[in-house]
């Protein structure tokens, strides 16, 4: 049974992982509740935002086990854990939130896909590989190899141009996807309540680094016609519903040349692209996933004004311990918001913030980003 709070009336919840998205629900809702955040490293960005720490990795089954005797309630910071934990979670009367049944299936790439396609949900071809021996692509080059397991931030995909890039494959369990011609890269956000309730935010557009496939920045909300929108909203809804579990979801697609909306991939969790909503929602992702965990009405997903949020990255050239670089003028800026996630070290590429910038127009939040670019880096302390 969970331990039982000395403020009775404080929810105990546990997360499974300790990184910044952890660490963000933590504060939009440690006013309110306790936090018990599973992970090995006591510095981790959760503990840092005031979780209390649970050491354990998210992929030792005993170890996720171990906070049914902290909280009535567990979620997710990371898909790469030991479902059967979570499972036993369950068994012991705990509340796990998305369910472990449904993340098994979400956590498996190419089951994903599969799921995708039983739910006659529109997705890119693919085939089953082992890349572990040479394959053949059934529809030419290019072509994308996926790994079923453990991506992450650009992890796991790799792009096939020839067959001379075989030599550099994936070795691993996974599948091959045809490659998408596409005008541009969206994103949902929706959150699932128990009684079935669906709350979309409106669509916002992404940019990926050509090198290493990492969210670079994103635009909200999207550039794209209303009824394109209006499709991608109905498309999430649609896709949520059937999956049927509450949660929060970050539901990615390939826009095409001819306006074909694809699903790409579902992160069952609080999402990069959705981090804008902090600073240009009514209510953010955060807020939403609280009330989620809560069992509580959802919350109006209003943007209010526009917004283009890029992610702080580790520069190229360096590594060690942490260094914020940011013009002082940033600090009184009332249209930029910077997060750093707390991390101590720092390798080129590693996500270690992220700043959002508001305007009230698509196009002056876009031309304030880029300034704010040359303002604000994150480094290590030793060149390389």
């Amino acid at each position: 049974m969970p331990r039982v709070s000395s403020q009775s009336e404080r929810r105990q919840i546990g997360i499974v992982g300790g990184g910044q998205l952890a660490a963000m629900l933590i504060a939009a809702g440690k006013h309110e509740s306790d936090y018990w955040v599973l992970d090995p490293d006591p510095g981790c960005p959760a503990a840092l935002a005031g979780g209390n720490h649970v050491p354990g990795s998210p992929t030792d089954r005993s170890a996720i086990a171990t906070l049914s005797e902290y909280a009535s309630v567990v979620t997710l910071d990371l898909e790469n854990v030991a479902v059967a934990g979570l499972e036993d979670l369950a068994t012991a009367g705990v509340r796990v939130i998305p369910g472990p049944v449904l993340l098994e299936r979400m956590t498996d790439k190419l089951e994903q896909k599969r799921l995708l396609q039983s739910l006659d949900i529109p997705t890119a071809p693919f085939v089953a590989t082992d890349g572990r021996q040479s394959f053949e692509s059934p529809w030419g080059y290019p072509v994308v190899q996926k790994a079923a397991r453990g991506g992450y931030d650009g992890r796991g995909v790799f792009v096939l141009h020839n067959e001379a890039d075989m030599e550099n494959r994936l070795r691993t369990d996974g599948f091959l996807e045809q490659y998408v011609e596409r005008r541009m890269e969206v994103s949902v956000m929706v959150a699932a309540g128990a009684d079935g309730e669906v709350f979309p935010y409106a669509p916002v557009e992404m940019v990926f680094r050509e090198s290493g496939n990492i969210l670079d920045y994103l635009i909200a909300p999207a550039r794209i016609e209303n009824d394109i929108a209006d499709a991608a909203v109905a498309l999430a809804n649609r896709t949520i519903r059937a999956l049927g579990d509450p949660g929060l979801y970050g539901i990615e697609m390939f826009l095409t040349p001819d306006n074909t909306l694809l699903v790409n991939e579902i992160s069952p969790r609080a999402h990069n692209s959705g981090h804008y909503t902090m600073e240009a929602c009514t209510y953010s992702q955060f807020d939403q996933q609280r009330r989620i965990i809560a069992g509580e009405p959802l919350l109006p997903t209003t943007q209010e004004t526009p917004a283009v949020m890029f992610n702080l990255l580790g520069l190229d050239g360096w590594q060690g311990n942490t260094v914020v670089e940011a013009d002082d003028s940033l600090e009184r800026a009332s249209d930029v918001f910077i997060h750093t996630y707390g991390k101590t070290t720092c390798n080129p590429g590693r996500k270690m913030g992220h700043v959002t910038v508001t305007s009230d127009t698509v196009e002056s939040a876009i031309v304030r980003a880029t300034a704010v670019r040359e303002q604000v880096h994150i480094r290590g302390s030793n060149p390389l």
